[in-house]
């Protein structure tokens, strides 16, 4: 998680800088307003301008009908300045020649806001550098569309009374024929006078020359830009990265599945021998922390509990897999604590690193900085600190000018024993078992392999993989260690492999109640 916040914040401030460095739009609107086809310019018996839908403004905002004249208007328009008269006049040419992109939006632009009753209200959207370009800009697309409204209009009005002229000469002529009756002639003298209404009605509408549309209020000049919108972007690219990412790591957890809880191990059938707390690198447990010391009290009662039995057992302790500069690291504090642990229950332990790759150095030189008083001892042809009563320790390396490379000897095997006669445990420390096979090697020497398991770092297939190189080679599995889990307290110490009265009395005397 750290990871995907970290990636969403950085592309919300790529989004952030980009948009900054965007050219600032403004936006002006102008409202006209269209009669419907229940109050449309009519005559006796009809209408005569044909009404307007709401699709058609749009089509026609959009058409060489009105960009045409808007452009010539805007460049002899001296209300704006000739580099944005001149930007302007580009954009509506190229939205001219060519449908733009639909995620671009259109210099000039039309919405309609349907109402109650018998009107409609159409909104110019115009969008220029600057406010006063974008109020002109509105005004004088209003003012086009209204023109060819008005245009529009003297069209009808004009074919209307060519229509209607054409059908009083008609009539005029059938009123000249002879022998027609009452009934026919009353009929055509009523055509004719409806005609003559018609006439009157439409020269009046042609010196109007009115149409359907009308304005309603004209464009303000904006106080604030539209776009670029650098705080609007930056949180939408940094919620969808969010989103992708937290996506894309439920993804890959689900196909990659990594060790959470005990429950994952409990339901591989492995014992889990204890769940320690997290902690910051390069801190070890301190005697004031009760959570953790009670983690390592349960974890030594319930190691003493698996090797019953066994008299001086040589344990393997390893991690899986180092997937970090510090999960070696971590391994080796745990063997060193858990020696600690228990030595203070009167156990004589004896810590033995084995060698690593060549020209690896030792981990455990590097946790005892400062101490280079430590005591040594002689242990057959090698020599031990003790790093407390009770507690030594063979590193795999010289240290402070003291110890010999005696850990990467071809007899180490045979040594083991010799050396566990003068202890009651002795705690291997070797590398991760599937990055190094050093541990395995001496598996015919070891009562069992104490497996240490990451929280969220341990991988399910790790696991398996180390599983059955550990069969393979016939070394027993005394339990898993769970490390870096946040278990609570109680989760932590409950259901004991035995009970605290008994494990404390068989590690203090090593008897069973």
């Amino acid at each position: 998680m750290p990871l995907v916040v970290l990636v969403a914040a950085s592309l919300a401030l790529a989004a952030y800088l980009w948009t900054r460095a965007q050219p600032v739009v403004y936006e002006a609107s102008a409202t006209v307003i269209a009669s419907s086809a229940q109050s449309q310019i009519g005559v006796v018996g009809g209408t005569v301008v044909s009404p307007l839908p709401v699709a058609t403004v749009e089509k026609v905002l959009q058409s060489p009908l009105v960009l045409r004249p808007l452009i010539a208007a805007i460049q002899d328009n001296a209300a704006i300045a000739p580099a944005e008269r001149q930007e302007i006049v580009v954009n509506l040419e190229q939205e001219l020649s060519a449908a733009p992109a639909a995620s671009r939006q259109r210099t000039v632009s039309v919405s309609a806001d349907p109402v109650t009753g018998e009107n409609s209200v159409y909104t110019l959207h115009a969008r220029a550098p600057s406010a006063r370009a974008a109020q002109v800009l509105a005004d004088q697309a209003s003012a086009v569309l209204l023109a060819w409204d008005a245009q529009r209009t003297s069209r009808d009005v004009a074919l209307a009374r060519t229509n209607f002229t054409l059908q009083l000469a008609q009539v005029d002529r059938r009123l000249a024929l002879p022998g027609l009756s009452t009934l026919e002639r009353q009929t055509l003298v009523y055509r004719r006078a409806t005609m003559q209404d018609n006439l009157a009605q439409l020269a009046f509408l042609a010196s109007a020359r009115t149409g359907s549309l009308k304005p309603l209020s004209s464009a303000v000049a904006p106080v604030d830009p539209v776009s670029p919108s650098a705080a609007r972007n930056a949180a939408l690219l940094g919620v969808l990265g969010l989103i992708l990412g937290t996506g894309l790591v439920a993804v890959w957890s689900v196909m990659q599945p990594y060790i959470q809880t005990e429950d994952d191990l409990l339901g591989l059938g492995l014992p889990v021998l204890g769940l320690l707390p997290g902690r910051r690198a390069g801190r070890a447990f301190r005697q004031r922390d009760s959570v953790a010391q009670d983690a390592l009290g349960f974890l030594q009662m319930r190691l003493l509990g698996a090797l019953r039995g066994k008299a001086h057992p040589v344990v393997l302790v390893a991690g899986v897999r180092a997937r970090g500069p510090g999960d070696g690291a971590g391994v080796s504090r745990l063997t060193t604590e858990l020696a600690i642990s228990l030595a203070q229950s009167g156990k004589r332990v004896l810590i033995v690193e084995v060698a690593g790759r060549r020209g690896e150095p030792s981990l455990f030189p590097s946790m005892l900085e400062g101490s280079e008083t430590l005591p040594w001892h002689p242990l057959d042809h090698v020599q031990v600190a003790e790093l407390r009563e009770g507690v030594h320790l063979l590193p795999a390396a010289p240290y402070a000018g003291r110890g010999t490379e005696q850990t990467g000897r071809p007899d180490l095997g045979q040594c083991l024993r010799s050396w566990s006669q003068s202890y009651d445990l002795v705690l291997l420390n070797t590398p991760p078992l599937l990055d190094q096979a050093q541990g395995l090697t001496l598996s015919e020497q070891t009562d069992g392999v104490l497996l240490v398991v990451r929280t969220g770092r341990t991988s399910l297939s790790d696991l398996r993989r180390v599983l059955r190189s550990v069969s393979g080679v016939g070394l027993p599995l005394v339990g898993c260690v769970l490390d870096r889990t946040s278990a609570s307290p109680r989760r932590m110490s409950s259901t004991p492999l035995l009970p605290p009265i008994t494990a404390l009395a068989e590690a203090r005397t090593g008897e069973t109640r």
